[in-house]
């Protein structure tokens, strides 16, 4: 007789970035290796590489295409699936800043905190906008860096434009949609805005939402209490 098929349980989140409803399942034993070896490697492509696989097998919801996702969906969707996969839970260890408190007295004592993964959101800052008013008749539209657009701009060392001009989705006035027909022309029509426009468009890189969890943890050497933020998914693992 053949070995049973044992059930997987399903589970749903709300994506941040456009507020989608998706269904998903845990890590199998077979992907939690792959994850391992990739970690292993110290690749950086080799590991963004296996989580995308990773999460292609794990989302079950069939119109959602991973790559094409902001970088910070991505993030999102993993440390999620990871706590239902492998626990909730998560132990990180801290130590005062060169090793010296508040007050100035040293202490080097290590604590462990525990973080609840269920407790980590990605935020999104009050004044930050897809859109960006150029002038009182063209607004520009932006989309969020995918993982494979954060990696070209590092790997390549590209400057700033060459990012920007892959996230502009289109340009509109009341009456009409502009979008372009290749990266050149988007790259020139940044190219010919004021530096006060330009500046516009980077602060919507500069407010884009994030992985991010702030806590308040006490030294158990010194007693000091310190607040630390944790931004993107390495500060969690």
């Amino acid at each position: 007789m053949a070995l049973p098929k044992i059930a997987t349980p399903t589970f749903s989140l709300i994506l941040p970035s456009n507020k989608k409803e998706i269904v998903y399942r845990p890590f199998l034993v077979k992907e939690e290796k792959t994850l391992l070896i990739a970690m292993e490697s110290k690749d950086a492509d080799h590991m963004n590489r296996a989580m995308l696989d990773v999460l292609s097998s794990c989302i079950l919801s069939e119109d959602i295409v991973i790559e094409k996702l902001p970088s910070f969906d991505i993030e999102y969707l993993f440390l999620k699936i990871r706590a239902k996969s492998v626990g909730e839970k998560v132990n990180l260890s801290y130590r005062h800043v060169d090793g010296v408190n508040y007050k100035g007295e040293p202490c080097d004592k290590v604590t462990n905190i525990e973080i609840n993964l269920d407790d980590v959101e990605v935020e999104f800052a009050k004044d930050h906008s897809c859109l960006i008013k150029l002038t009182d008749e063209l607004t520009l539209k932006m989309r969020y860096p995918t993982l494979a657009d954060i990696k070209s701009s590092v790997s390549a060392e590209i400057d700033e434009i060459d990012l920007i001009t892959k996230c502009v989705e289109c340009v509109y006035d009341n009456e009409e949609i502009f979008e372009p027909d290749n990266l050149e022309e988007t790259r020139q029509f940044i190219g010919s805005l004021s530096n006060a426009q330009f500046m516009h468009i980077m602060k919507f890189f500069e407010t884009m939402p994030r992985l991010q969890h702030t806590l308040t943890y006490q030294c158990e050497g010194c007693g000091q209490e310190d607040t630390i933020t944790l931004r993107g998914l390495s500060d969690f693992f």
